[in-house]
């Protein structure tokens, strides 16, 4: 009788254990297939350089968390426009993001129409991430199909991720409590290389609300905004 009732109390721990893992997922918490948020990137000028609509593609649950697949939609307001697919999943409040998530629309202008494959690495942010805390790196590589016997490579890498701050972030979306993210970046393109960094404000439950991009000298170079967020 003994060994009976100790393991329903052993089994009723593990499912309050496995709903709690759950509830620390809160990461697009009420997203539902359709939702999107819109983020609007400007130059160091404040002028509008385009738009990006995120949407839920797909949602699902997981053990101990949920997955999601997005699709990211760039427009620059003139006659160039962009999708990719990235995803995000979250397991015992660990939140890993597809870095196909970074890849720059601008960057891929000069291959309209091409075919291309992409190989990337997830970024972890831990459910108890704070100031101080160093972050993972990761790469994201682009191979071309350029239809000739040569294509085209292009990598980003990302380094010296961490969180510096934790910050409150005002938009026209609303106001967040965020994690003010920082990395470098340096990006391969061929035997091109190119140096940079970027900082962003990252909302435990609406992901990057903001992000600025600097060059190798530390100047800014242009930033992105969330504006609209519907789900």
């Amino acid at each position: 009788m003994k060994k009976a009732l100790l393991l329903f109390i052993a089994a009723g721990l593990m499912v309050i254990a496995n709903s709690l893992n759950a509830q620390e997922c809160t990461i697009y918490e009420g997203y539902k297939e359709g939702s999107s948020t819109k983020m609007v990137h400007y130059d160091k000028k404040d002028k509008v350089t385009g738009t990006t609509i995120t949407t839920v593609k797909e949602r699902k649950d997981i053990q101990d968390g949920v997955s999601l697949t997005f699709n990211q939609a760039y427009d620059n307001g003139d006659d160039y426009e962009f999708e990719s697919e990235f995803s995000i999943e979250c397991q015992n409040g660990e939140v890993k993001v597809d870095m196909s998530k970074m890849l720059d629309p601008n960057t891929m202008t000069a291959y309209e129409n091409m075919e291309f494959e992409i190989e990337a690495d997830d970024l972890s942010i831990p459910p108890k991430a704070r100031a101080g805390d160093k972050l993972n790196d990761g790469e994201i590589t682009v191979t071309v199909i350029t239809g000739t016997p040569v294509n085209v490579s292009i990598s980003v890498g990302m380094s010296n991720r961490k969180v510096e701050s934790e910050e409150k972030v005002e938009t026209p979306a609303g106001k967040f409590d965020c994690l003010k993210i920082a990395y470098d970046l340096e990006t391969k393109i061929g035997f091109l290389k190119v140096k940079s960094s970027t900082v962003e404000y990252y909302n435990k439950k609406h992901g990057v609300i903001k992000s600025e991009s600097y060059n190798k000298r530390g100047k800014l170079t242009g930033y992105s905004v969330v504006e609209e967020i519907n789900y």
